[in-house]
């Protein structure tokens, strides 16, 4: 069995990927067809699900869209316990628990599409990386 890749998606792509569509919502399909490993904390995942729905409310969107997505992660990421390894390691504190997550989870890379995490390109050898260039990843991985 091959191993799989451990990634990290923050709240940006999860947003884009479920109201959009575009590379952020052909990451969240390649998770959903397993071509990679998800991990989430509480805090993230808590985060996740909040945005999403807000989200949802401002854009007039169904909540069992919503519904199926967090029902997907919970059934089929890996939820791991927060370290708070990345504490002070972001410019917006609110960004510091995607690396706790990262660093965890023993992640390989952290799919983001925000400035305030993309600036660091690498964190404790935890690539941070767009979900465009993730996708490229992803096609050199296979075979």
């Amino acid at each position: 069995m091959i191993a799989l890749l451990i990634v990290v998606i923050d709240t940006s792509v999860w947003i884009s990927g479920v109201f959009y569509r575009g590379n952020p919502f052909r990451v969240l399909q390649a998770w959903r067809d397993e071509k990679f490993q998800l991990v989430y904390t509480d805090e993230t995942l808590a985060e996740i699900e909040t945005r999403l729905r807000d989200k949802a409310v401002e854009f007039g969107a169904d909540n069992v869209l919503v519904d199926e997505w967090i029902g997907f992660i919970r059934t089929f990421a890996r939820i791991i316990p927060s370290t708070n390894a990345a504490k002070g390691a972001t410019r917006d504190p609110k960004d510091d628990k995607f690396l706790d997550a990262a660093i965890s989870g023993s992640a390989a890379y952290l799919v983001s599409s925000d400035r305030d995490l993309l600036v660091l390109e690498e964190y404790e050898g935890i690539k941070i990386v767009n979900p465009k260039e993730f996708l490229i990843v992803l096609e050199n991985l296979e075979p």
